[in-house]
C-alpha cells in the first residue's frame, strides 16, 4: 500500500510557507518545486510498478490491451503515419502501432518501454520538432501541473498537417479524503474548458466525442475463448454499461 503524508518544516498542524513544504510517497521525501518540466520523482518512485502491476508483469495482458488500445484510438490511421505518444507510461499506448514512439516523465515508465523493444526519449527536448503526424496524449493532461505549456510543446512536436489526439478520463465526482492518492490527478476536465485551453495553446479543436471501455483484465479469458474482436466490444459494452468513459478531443495544429 502506497503511504503519502504532508510534512511542514518547523510548524505542526499549520501551514508553512510553500518553500517549506515537503511530499512523501512511500518514505522518500519530493519537495514541492521538481525543477525541469521533464522532470518529476513522483513518478520515479514506484508510481508505474503499484499503478500499473498487472501490465508491468502480464505479457499476454499488456499486449491484448496494447491491440485492444490501436483499435479503439487509430482504426483508420494510415500506418504510415508518424505518432508520438506524450506521457506514454509503460508503453501499452504505442506498443501496436507501427511508426510510433513516446516519451514520459518517469525514467521507471521508460525502462519498462525498453524491456518492451519500444521507442521513448529520455527528454522532451531530444524529440524531433515538427516531425510527427500525430501526437497521442492520453489519460496524462490530469496529471500536469502545466497543461497549457505543456499542450504548447505538444503543439512544436507536429508538423503542419498535424493533429492532437487528446484522451482524459471522465471523472466521477463524489466524497474524497484529503490525503493525496496513488493516482495524483491534479485537474478534472470537461469539453468546454479542454477546447478554450487548447484554442490557447495554437490549437483547432474540431471534434468532442465520449468512449467507453472497461474490463481489459477480467475480460481475458473471452479472448483466448473467442478472440480479439470478441473481445475488444466486449470491453466497450462493459465501459458503456458501467458508465466508465473518457473524453477524446481532436485537435489540428494551426
Amino acid at each position: 500500500m502506497a503511504v503519502w503524508c504532508l510534512q511542514f518544516d518547523n510548524q505542526e498542524n499549520c501551514f508553512a510557507a510553500k518553500s517549506k513544504h515537503k511530499f512523501y510517497f512511500e518514505g522518500v521525501m519530493i519537495p514541492f518545486d521538481r525543477g525541469p518540466i521533464d522532470k518529476d520523482p513522483i513518478y520515479d518512485t514506484g508510481y508505474h510498478s503499484q499503478r500499473h502491476a498487472n501490465l508491468v508483469n502480464d505479457d499476454g495482458y499488456f499486449w491484448a490491451r496494447a491491440e485492444a488500445s490501436a483499435r479503439l484510438y487509430f482504426p483508420a490511421v494510415k500506418h504510415s503515419k508518424r505518432i508520438i505518444e506524450y506521457g506514454c507510461g509503460i508503453g501499452q499506448g504505442i506498443a501496436c502501432l507501427p511508426n510510433a514512439a513516446g516519451w514520459d516523465v518517469s525514467s521507471e515508465a521508460r525502462d519498462y518501454c525498453r524491456r518492451r523493444n519500444l521507442e521513448v526519449y529520455d527528454e522532451i527536448g531530444a524529440i524531433p520538432k515538427r516531425a510527427w503526424d500525430v501526437v497521442l496524449c492520453r489519460h496524462t493532461l490530469e496529471h500536469l501541473e502545466t497543461p497549457l505549456e505543456h499542450l504548447k510543446l505538444m503543439r512544436e512536436l507536429l508538423n503542419d498537417d498535424g493533429e492532437l489526439y487528446l484522451i482524459v478520463p471522465r471523472e466521477k465526482h463524489y466524497s474524497s479524503s484529503f490525503e493525496p492518492d496513488l493516482n495524483q490527478h491534479l485537474y478534472c476536465w470537461n469539453f468546454r474548458a479542454l477546447n478554450n485551453l487548447l484554442v490557447r495553446a495554437g490549437f483547432k479543436p474540431y471534434r468532442n466525442y465520449y468512449v467507453y471501455v472497461l474490463g481489459y483484465r477480467v475480460l481475458l479469458p473471452l479472448r483466448r475463448l473467442l478472440g480479439s474482436s470478441a473481445y475488444f466490444y466486449a470491453t466497450i459494452l462493459v465501459g458503456y454499461l458501467k458508465r466508465n468513459g473518457e473524453l477524446v478531443v481532436r485537435a489540428k495544429r494551426i
